[in-house]
Parts: structure tokens; C-alpha cells; sequence
């Protein structure tokens, strides 16, 4: 009902407008929910500070599902492309805003994180140097495997890093930008971790290396990374959905190819050399990767694998991504083996029977992790049997 001011006075000094006021209002509540509306749905009762910050902070149109109905940059592209298109990825969502990082990091948190990580590298360094712990570490391993193919990983980690910066600008959402940029920064820091370790070396032992002349050409020459080496470069440069890059790069060839270089060779055989230096950085790597797993798998399984309308779909599509991954992946291993010839053997270490079980280590933490989540079969057999026979006699 209209409420018409027939005198001079206003409000409660008018005692028929009093009347009036008191007519108007209704003898029910209009609204009896008394509970908090917020403009951003949280993924817990309330809404955390990583939320309040990285959640809608980008324009988002209404053609991008979970938008807000208004956005988009004023400047398009050559034809009027707008800045953000769902026609960038094959996947499908009811909610592209829905992500979140498990561990509800933003650009703060992760400065922070990587401030204290090098604080404490130094500390380690420093010790490591004035101990004199390098006398231990084997010439063989130091000087051809550390400087040789070590260093041709790093390689493989920075490939990894430039192909997030495709899937970083497509990408549909603010939280998915957050979180694909920062696993890809850790890519490029596990390619720093490498050098910086080279280049320490290089300080403490004549004539070591420090130039990436010789790990350069054996990632781009060498017979032992040239899977690995094709894999990447199709990930970085001739793929351009950004789920598809994500898939590929984390999901099956990190998560095989890289956890065997990293966990089963590098780390695992440290020790046996001598080398108390290298597992420092491998640990610090596989932190990354325990992390990027934990992002990665709220995009795919919990946010597109378990979608009300697509998830079937998603999943469908995750399948045929890994049956055009997955052999790429099992035949980088295979070339990797032939390291195995490069450095002095060890019983039941560096012999067959021991590769093998660290390849079954590898394969079942990925069909757990992954390949079972989406409904994967995969014959391990058949993945162990072809990997191994890479194996020089």
C-alpha cells in the first residue's frame, strides 16, 4: 500500500501519520530466516579469509556458470571475443566458481611459505658446507648423474611451469587462477631447488659445472629423457584446453613420470651414494606435490567428477584424456631406465627386482590417487613389463 503525506508534518510527530505507518506495517514477519545470506556461497559454515579474498575477485559474466551475472573487461579481443569463453575447455560445470585450494592459500600465505622455506635451505646449506658432508657423496653419482641428469630434470619441471600459463589465463574462475598459478610457480621453484643445488656444488667441488650446457643437451639430445622430453613439449605447446594441460601434466605424467624420477630414483638411491644434499630438495618437492595433489583433486573430483549435471560426462572425459596420456607417460619410463646403466650397481637397489618394486610403489599410488576416483582400469602388469623393458643389459 502508498503511504500519502497529506500535512507539513513528518513521521512520528504527526499523529495521523502515525496511525498510517502503524496500518502499514504487516502483522507477520516478511522475512522469518534470520540466517546469514552471503554473496559467497562457503565451502565450510562460514566464510574463511582465503574465500573472503580470491572468491569473485575477477569480472564474471553471465555466460560463465557460477558468475554473477555481470563483467567481462571493456576491451575485447580482435572480433569482439570476450576475455573468458567456456568454449577453452571441453570440461562442462554447473559452478566453474567452486573450487577451493584445500589448504586455503593465497598470494600472502604462499610468499610467506616460500620466505620461510628459504630461510631454512640457508640454514641447511650453511651446515652442510661447514660439516664437510659433500666428502661423502660418490664421484660417479656427483658428477654424472647430479650434474648430468638431474639437471636434465629441471628441464622437465620448467616445461611443466610454462604450460600453466595457458591454463592460468583461460581458466573460468578466480580461485581456479589462484590455485593453477601457484602450482605452477612450484614447478618453476622445483627447476630453481636444481640449479641452486648444482651451483652449491659447484662451490664446493673444482671444476663442477655450474653452466646448464650439459643438462641442457641431454634433455634435448639424450636417449633417457626424449619421452619425457616429447610429453612436456606436447603438454606446453599442442594442447590448448587448460583442463586438458592439467590433466595431463599432473595427474598422469607427474604423477608416474615425475614420482618415480623424483621419489624412486633420486631420493630412494641418495643415500647409497653418499649424498645427504639431494633428499633435502627432493623432500621439499615432493611437499609440492602432496599439495598440487590436493588442488588438483578438488577440481576434478570434487568439483567436476561429482558435478549434479556434467559429473558423468567430466569423468567420461578424464578417461579418454588418460587413454591418450597414460602409454605417453609408461614409454617416458621406459627411456628413463636406461640410467640405471650409468651408475655403479647396487644388489637389490639398483637391480631389476628392486626397480620393479618401486614401479609397483608408483603405479598403485596412482591408480589409488587418481585412476580409481574416475572409474580407470589400468593393467599394471603390462605398464611394469613395458617400463622394464627399457632396462640395459
Amino acid at each position: 500500500m502508498g503511504i500519502q503525506i497529506e500535512t507539513g508534518q513528518r513521521g512520528l510527530t504527526d499523529p495521523v501519520m502515525q496511525k498510517v505507518i502503524a496500518d502499514a506495517v504487516p502483522d507477520q514477519p516478511l522475512e522469518s530466516n534470520r540466517k546469514m545470506n552471503y554473496f559467497v556461497k562457503p565451502r565450510g559454515r562460514r566464510l574463511s579469509e582465503y574465500e573472503i579474498l580470491c572468491c569473485y575477485t575477477q569480472p564474471t559474466p553471465d555466460w560463465i556458470p557460477g558468475g554473477l551475472d555481470w563483467g567481462d573487461w571493456t576491451q575485447k579481443f580482435h572480433g569482439g571475443r570476450p576475455s573468458w569463453g567456456n568454449e577453452t575447455t571441453e570440461m562442462h560445470s554447473t559452478d566453474w566458481h567452486k573450487h577451493r585450494d584445500p589448504a586455503k592459500r593465497w598470494h600472502a600465505i604462499y610468499v610467506k611459505d616460500k620466505a620461510e622455506e628459504w630461510r631454512y635451505t640457508q640454514r641447511f646449506l650453511k651446515q652442510f658446507s661447514s660439516d664437510g658432508q659433500i666428502r661423502t657423496m660418490d664421484p660417479v653419482w656427483r658428477d654424472e648423474v647430479l650434474n648430468d641428469y638431474l639437471g636434465a630434470f629441471c628441464f622437465n619441471e620448467y616445461g611443466l611451469f610454462n604450460s600453466h600459463s595457458s591454463a592460468t589465463r583461460d581458466c573460468l574462475g578466480d580461485t581456479l587462477r589462484m590455485s593453477i598459478a601457484m602450482i605452477g610457480l612450484d614447478k618453476v621453484d622445483n627447476a630453481q631447488m636444481i640449479q641452486l643445488e648444482r651451483t652449491f656444488l659447484a662451490k664446493l667441488v673444482p671444476d663442477f659445472p655450474e653452466s646448464t650446457d650439459q643438462p641442457k643437451k641431454e634433455w634435448t639430445e639424450g636417449a633417457i629423457y626424449k619421452g619425457a622430453r616429447e610429453t612436456v613439449e606436447d603438454i606446453w605447446q599442442d594442447t590448448y584446453d587448460w583442463n586438458e594441460i592439467l590433466w595431463a601434466g599432473h595427474q598422469v605424467h607427474d604423477a608416474i613420470f615425475g614420482q618415480f624420477v623424483r621419489r624412486e630414483f633420486f631420493l630412494r638411491l641418495s643415500s647409497y651414494y653418499g649424498d645427504n644434499l639431494t633428499p633435502f630438495f627432493i623432500n621439499q618437492m615432493q611437499l609440492y606435490h602432496s599439495q598440487t595433489k590436493g588442488i588438483t583433486g578438488d577440481m576434478f573430483f570434487h568439483c567436476l567428477g561429482d558435478d549434479a549435471e556434467f559429473g558423468d560426462y567430466n569423468r567420461r572425459l578424464m578417461r579418454a584424456w588418460t587413454d591418450k596420456w597414460l602409454p605417453r607417460t609408461v614409454n617416458a619410463l621406459k627411456d628413463f631406465m636406461g640410467i640405471f646403466a650409468k651408475i655403479p650397481e647396487i644388489e637389490h637397489v639398483t637391480t631389476k627386482d628392486a626397480i620393479e618394486t618401486a614401479l609397483n610403489r608408483v603405479f598403485d599410488d596412482w591408480t589409488e590417487d587418481y585412476a580409481d576416483k574416475i572409474g580407470y582400469k589400468a593393467d599394471k602388469a603390462a605398464m611394469i613389463k613395458t617400463v622394464l623393458s627399457g632396462l640395459k643389459k
